[in-house]
């Protein structure tokens, strides 16, 4: 019996030495890190995160976990035996485990899926320790300073409506000043040579004598500026979209932008809406070309939310006080109301061209389901 409690006792002496001894040096020379392999990226695209690990010391780790709070929106595409993931529906927890001998460095990849744009920051993982017996010991809380940036999803510009293709086409072309571009008519005139018998003004003509044509605008130079509406409810006819209607809003935006800036000409941006939290005014970019600026413009668009700051109309009133002329305007919103259709034809009447792009009549097009 005496020998009994002698191996019992010598057991605990055991355990808790190579216990202390882990939590006393465990920590030591041991360094860990987390990366993406590219910290932008669009919508829908996949991403490496690379963890890395490196004990640099005698003392092998039989057993070492390193957990954290990941946001929910990144997607792993594989779970592998060695990792464990919980998640909730705003963040998940990430857990690693590793084994880890003497001076050991152990790099792991992650593919991972970035279906939601957004700005996303790991601020801090933990670092847990086990013996040789399997127990969890001494705990490591770290900073990270770890941020993945996601634009909104880029379409390819056939993937336009027919009328703001033919639009963005115009704009993109630089076309001179007499050549009557775009499909809206800001009038009449007389009939040039060249022109066709399909844009005769026949009511006009009997009146005056005179063959005239329909006049159409003509776009002054290949400069854009869109304007993002942030209201997804219509409150006159009672209908709705979506967040996930907005995204794909937020996706032409872009688009759009990327297609002029491309081209050589420039994108300037309204955003009715507000961007990241705490912020309250509308976000405007004057229009200016490079890929500097198409950056910041993406940099921008990742943190907008749909929360209206400014009433379409208002917005409209104001581009209308400002008195400029000669802009070209992409607005791409879920709905026009009668008061704003009106509001339009003011800003076209100041010599400007201004080519909608409703979101509600698409998805009705393709028979889905958009409102209530």
């Amino acid at each position: 019996m005496a020998a009994i409690v002698w191996v019992v006792l010598l057991m605990a002496v055991l355990y808790l030495a190579q216990r202390l001894v882990f939590n006393l040096l465990g920590f030591r020379s041991l360094t860990y890190s987390r990366s993406f392999s590219s910290l932008r990226l669009h919508a829908g695209q996949s991403v490496w995160m690379n963890e890395t690990i490196a004990n640099r010391k005698r003392m092998p780790l039989p057993w070492l976990r390193v957990e954290s709070m990941l946001p929910a929106q990144l997607v792993f595409k594989q779970r592998e035996s060695d990792m464990a993931i919980h998640r909730g529906d705003r963040l998940q927890n990430h857990a690693s485990l590793f084994s880890v001998p003497p001076y050991t460095e152990i790099v792991r990849k992650h593919e991972v899926v970035c279906p939601q744009r957004g700005r996303y920051r790991v601020d801090s993982y933990t670092i847990t320790l086990g013996d040789w017996i399997g127990v969890p010991g001494k705990s490591d809380k770290r900073t990270a300073d770890c941020e993945l940036v996601v634009y909104p999803a880029v379409k390819d510009i056939r993937d336009f409506p027919l009328d703001a293709r033919k639009y963005l086409q115009s704009v993109r072309s630089a076309a001179s000043p007499i050549m009557e571009d775009h499909p809206h008519v800001a009038g009449i005139r007389p009939y040039r040579e060249g022109d066709s018998f399909r844009m005769v003004n026949w009511s006009a003509t009997a009146k005056t004598g005179q063959l005239l044509v329909h006049k159409r605008e003509s776009m002054q130079d290949n400069d854009l500026t869109i304007l993002l509406n942030a209201e997804l409810l219509d409150q006159e006819h009672n209908r709705r979209i979506t967040s996930e209607q907005f995204e794909d809003a937020l996706s032409y935006a872009a688009s759009a932008a990327h297609y002029v800036i491309s081209g050589g000409g420039k994108a300037g941006f309204i955003f009715n809406g507000v961007r990241g939290e705490g912020q309250t005014e509308i976000y405007r970019a004057p229009a200016r070309a490079g890929a500097a600026h198409m950056d910041n413009l993406l940099e921008a668009m990742a943190e907008f939310r749909p929360v209206t700051a400014l009433g379409l109309s208002y917005l409209l009133e104001q581009l209308i006080e400002e008195r400029k002329r000669g802009l070209n305007y992409l607005l791409v919103t879920a709905f026009i109301d009668g008061k704003q259709e009106k509001l339009i034809a003011r800003l076209r009447s100041q010599g400007n061209t201004v080519q909608p792009l409703l979101l509600w009549k698409e998805e009705a097009a393709n028979g889905r389901k958009t409102g209530t």
